[in-house]
């Protein structure tokens, strides 16, 4: 009976998001869509397959199969087409939040918070401060920069290094995954980014109240975005504990077709989120902390999202490699290149210092930075909130920088992070 109901549940569901499709746009494209889909996600999973001989990471295949069959390559999947598919995007998004949630396992962490905290710190401190010193000495050789004022100039850098600092959980709930890795180095790895991307978005926003009017040359600082930011990540968090509760109810008393019950929820979930402006990926990792630190059904959550993680991940990364404007990147590939490196090399010795300063493990100190690297989708959505708060050719350029270099770091972040894994030892030892 809690099958039937379960399925009807989730067909409702369904039906409820596809009829508030735009019928002129969307609805034209969805049959396109579900085929484009289908075939991408067979030819994504053929490339992860393709390059596990040679040593890397499954994802990094999906990433590349999404870019050959987006829409600036072959187009089969067409931009109407990865739009539509947001939805299941978000979807992958939220399980994989929900995952890092419940991998964040606070008792296996409590010995190592000292160097957590100094990772992240220093890691903030010493990126933005190198773009800051960078963007400022290098700006008469960027395009857009040639001709502003020393005050543009530093809320430029400001806002390229509040950008550069942000991470990616999906990255590295994917090669935690697929490498099986277990140990405290991955745990080191997967607390400094799941604590970080809530600071990234605390601080940007704190940043881009100072920059936009050193920018567009106002009088007064406004806070306004910033106090709605705050408020949306206590409402968030909030909620998160929520939707934790409702699980473990679900986890405790019901416990059938647990995978559909959870597609169900995060379906509902996303568009509440929506509804009353909630950021779904922190939401989904309080609901996943919850449940892991505050009941004995943390392990339960964990193995049914993984029953059906293969596809969650083919599905995340495929989209994201079509997502990514290759055009663009080409435009200005030798600048992103500059911009990689530099965030690579901050990385380092924010990561590599924290470590000294805490004595950590030989591991942190030398691997640990491998593991910051890939940026996904809330760095593409702060540099979209970028464009859109600072008009012209300024907002522009940031937000098309960035972008390209997402495309980098999206690629080379989960090789690197898998190499650590297994020189640090702690590859093929977990589930």
């Amino acid at each position: 009976m809690n099958r039937i109901i379960i399925t009807i549940l989730l067909l409702l569901l369904l039906m409820f998001f596809l009829t508030r499709l735009d019928p002129g746009t969307s609805m034209q494209h969805m049959p396109e869509s579900m085929m484009a889909l289908g075939f991408a996600l067979i030819v994504a999973y053929l490339f992860g397959k393709i390059l596990t001989p040679f040593k890397l990471p499954k994802i990094t295949g999906y990433i590349i199969a999404g870019i050959v069959v987006g829409p600036y390559l072959i187009n089969l999947l067409s931009i109407p087409v990865v739009k539509n598919l947001q939805l299941i995007d978000s979807i992958a998004l939220s399980l994989i939040a929900l995952t890092a949630g419940g991998e964040f396992r606070y008792k296996k962490i409590r010995s190592q918070l000292k160097v957590i905290g100094s990772a992240i710190f220093w890691q903030i401190i010493i990126v933005m401060s190198g773009f800051l010193v960078f963007i400022i000495l290098y700006s008469r050789h960027i395009t857009f920069l040639e001709h502003t004022s020393l005050q543009i100039t530093i809320g430029i850098a400001l806002l390229f290094g509040a950008l550069s600092i942000a991470t990616s959980p999906a990255t590295t709930i994917a090669i935690i995954t697929e490498s099986r890795a277990r140990g405290p180095f991955t745990d080191f790895v997967l607390a400094v980014t799941v604590f970080k991307d809530v600071f990234v978005v605390l601080i940007f926003s704190i940043v881009l109240s100072f920059a936009k009017p050193l920018i567009l040359q106002e009088q007064n600082i406004q806070f306004t975005y910033f106090l709605s930011v705050f408020f949306e990540i206590t409402l968030s968090i909030i909620f998160g504990v929520i939707a934790g509760v409702l699980i473990l109810l679900y986890l405790k008393y019901i416990a059938e077709q647990k995978v559909l019950f959870l597609l169900g929820f995060i379906l509902l979930w996303i568009e509440l989120s929506h509804m009353i402006h909630l950021e779904v990926i922190l939401l989904f990792m309080i609901a996943g902390f919850f449940v892991q630190n505050f009941s004995s059904s943390g392990s339960e959550l964990i193995e049914s999202i993984e029953e059906g993680s293969l596809p969650i991940f083919v599905i995340f990364f495929t989209i994201a490699g079509a997502s990514l404007n290759f055009p663009v990147f080409m435009q200005n590939y030798i600048l992103a290149i500059i911009i990689v490196s530099l965030r690579l090399i901050t990385t380092y010795l924010g990561t590599y210092w924290a470590g000294r300063l805490t004595d950590a493990s030989r591991e942190i100190r030398q691997y640990g930075w491998m593991g910051f690297v890939g940026q996904a989708g809330l760095t593409l959505g702060l540099a979209v909130i970028t464009r859109k708060n600072i008009p012209g050719p300024i907002g522009i350029g940031i937000s098309t920088l960035i972008i390209s270099s997402i495309a980098i770091n999206q690629i080379i972040g989960p090789v690197l992070f898998r190499y650590a894994v297994v020189k640090a030892g702690e590859a093929h030892k977990g589930r």
